[in-house]
């Protein structure tokens, strides 16, 4: 079998190692998906022995979680003394040991593995492992939620790429460009309100009062949509754009603790009354208020600082949150090819990001470092 392994990286390395070996051509044959889990097969029941074999194998590994798949597997090697093994002898012979078992060819040359050598990497991947089959039934069965839409137009994103385009390094980042003549046009005129009162603010708050809230609403929406520049793909809820009120969070790192609780609880109170609340979701601050608007049953507009690759499907919590129809992901950058290197955004293109989520908001929320006055 062939491996597309990390380079420069020994595989007899002390280490937890993830591998996943798919069948060829993806036939499920190990078992038929439930909403418990894998009703496995007798091939899958030898997949599982032969798993289990390993140990006996090489006694210096261990094979810890795994999961037995319709049509692939995923496992989690350890390898408790350096030298004792390497990572390719013992997938090898975990595969040919199923086939021995099944009684015919399984796998596919080629499989992949994860070397967990980041901070946090195991507990992710463990997570990962154990909930595969329950995440494969739930997208199966909200196949709506989990449709990547390329080119996903809506009036909130029309208006927000007539802002956008202004911005002074719009034409530096990788786009997925629309229209080669989407000028840039004038941003909307902002006029502030109070997110509790609803009445207008003459002029914004600063220092540690809170800035409470600016309206970017259109007159109608109904207005012809302006002249795309960007093509904005999605994945979730779409009918959350169309929301009677959408409120951006933006919340400086330079936040008093005190100012920060109070925000925290007046967005999650909003979110649970019915408010949807966007934004990239990037210091602290946000990350808290998104947490306390989910754990009321609120909603969320997520806008992605990379693109949506061919297989690219939410992490963590935010996967239940999309079958739950209650979050929307957008991007308008072109996904990171396999083999590039991890850009460090920094500041600009989270400040995009948060022009971004208050383009297309009613209302803004929460306050920068600007306008703390640090």
């Amino acid at each position: 079998m062939r491996h597309k392994g990390l380079l420069g990286w020994s595989y007899d390395s002390r280490c937890n190692y993830l591998v996943t070996l798919v069948t060829e051509p993806r036939r499920p044959i190990f078992g038929t998906l439930r909403e418990w889990g894998v009703e496995r097969t007798e091939a899958g029941r030898a997949v599982y022995d032969a798993w289990q074999a390993i140990e006996s194998r090489f006694p210096g590994v261990r094979a810890t979680y795994n999961a037995i798949m319709p049509d692939h597997f995923h496992g989690i090697i350890y390898v408790t003394v350096a030298g004792c093994a390497n990572l390719d002898e013992v997938v090898s012979f975990f595969a040919y040991e199923s086939e021995r078992r099944i009684g015919h060819r399984v796998w596919c040359d080629l499989w992949r593995d994860t070397v967990c050598l980041a901070k946090g990497q195991l507990h992710r991947q463990i997570e990962y492992v154990l909930s595969n089959a329950r995440r494969r039934w739930i997208k199966e069965h909200n196949s709506a939620f989990f449709t990547k839409t390329m080119g996903f137009r809506h009036w909130r994103l029309d208006r927000a790429n007539e802002t956008l385009a202004a911005f002074p390094d719009a034409d530096r980042w990788d786009f997925r460009h629309f229209s080669q003549n989407g000028g840039a046009q004038d941003p909307a005129v902002r006029e502030y309100w109070d997110i509790e009162t609803g009445e207008e603010i003459a002029k914004p708050r600063k220092g540690n009062q809170l800035q409470r809230a600016f309206s970017m609403a259109p007159e109608s929406q109904e207005a012809a949509p302006a002249e795309r520049r960007f093509e904005w793909a999605a994945m979730g809820n779409p009918f959350l754009l169309d929301a009677p009120l959408l409120v951006s969070v933006r919340i400086s790192t330079a936040t008093p603790p005190e100012t920060l609780a109070e925000l925290v609880g007046k967005l999650g109170a909003k979110a649970e009354r019915g408010a949807v609340l966007a934004g990239p979701w990037i210091s602290p601050g946000e990350k808290a208020v998104k947490a306390e608007a989910l754990a009321r049953g609120g909603r969320i507009v997520q806008l992605l600082p990379e693109g949506m690759g061919r297989f690219y499907k939410p992490s963590g919590g935010d996967f239940g949150f999309c079958a739950e129809g209650r979050m929307l992901l957008l991007s308008p950058f072109a996904p990171r090819r396999q083999g590039d290197p991890r850009e460090n955004y920094g500041k600009p293109r989270f400040e995009w990001l948060n022009l971004a989520a208050c383009s297309i908001a009613d209302l803004a929320a929460g306050f920068s470092r600007t306008q703390l006055g640090r």
